[in-house]
């Protein structure tokens, strides 16, 4: 029998947005389809997967480049910007997800969220959720003015940046991070923390190694296992 894999405790929790909180790579794909099609280009799943997690604005030279488009990448990040504004004022948050954020409110585990996306797109797939984003200690931007150019996922810096955030700052060796995408896989274990991955189907083997822990979702996620307080075994509400 494998000997049993140990994890150690932690004190506090970082979260990436997209596909980890909220359910917004699907709209992200249908959105770069639909962007995409008049210029006879398709983009699968399995084409999402090498973008996923990169900051914007190496995501639309990249595409750009990689799909020899007929427009700069400044003209392709407006398009985006502009369909992502209509689309993603219906994003809904991932299995498992507002369990887990209550409970690390009630027990007052410092958390908090550190995206790729740009503060403006993130407001408004968080409009929607106001209540539950507001339980965040802080949240760390794509564009934050600490991040140096070019040092977005899968570099470290944004997950240092938000552990610095904390008060007091956290040592990034005691934070969990959670991470759906490779490039921010590699980013936490670079960064020093523990990585719980859930990632989506069309993620390799490869491209999870190094992971702390592998998820299909959230709510498979054992707090107890890193130190923090287990989930209740019955509703708070049950008796009265």
């Amino acid at each position: 029998m494998p000997p049993k894999k140990c994890y150690c405790p932690v004190t506090h929790v970082i979260f990436d947005c997209d596909g980890t909180l909220i359910d917004s790579e699907g709209i992200y794909l249908r959105t770069v389809q639909d962007l995409l099609a008049p210029f006879g280009k398709t983009y699968s799943k399995a084409d999402q997967t090498q973008y996923m997690g990169m900051p914007m604005c190496t995501f639309s030279h990249q595409i750009v480049k990689d799909l020899n488009l007929p427009l700069s990448a400044a003209e392709f990040r407006q398009r985006f910007d502009a369909a992502i504004d209509r689309n993603m004022k219906s994003v809904n948050l991932l299995p498992g997800v507002r369990d887990l954020i209550l409970h690390l409110h009630e027990y007052r585990i410092p958390f908090c969220i550190a995206t790729s996306s740009y503060r403006k797109v993130f407001k408004v797939k968080a409009e929607s959720f106001k209540d539950i984003f507001l339980a965040f200690h802080h949240v760390v931007c794509g564009d934050d003015p600490e991040l140096g150019p070019g040092r977005g996922k899968p570099q470290p810096d944004i997950y240092l940046l938000a552990a610095s955030r904390f008060n007091p700052p956290a040592d990034p060796s005691k934070c969990l991070i959670f991470e759906d995408a490779p490039v921010g896989l590699k980013g936490g274990i670079a960064a020093g923390s523990q990585v719980i991955f859930i990632p989506t189907e069309h993620v390799s083997k490869p491209q999870r190694k190094g992971a702390t822990k592998v998820l299909k979702s959230m709510a498979d996620f054992k707090p107890e296992l890193f130190g923090l307080p287990a989930f209740d075994t019955c509703s708070k509400f049950e008796f009265g």
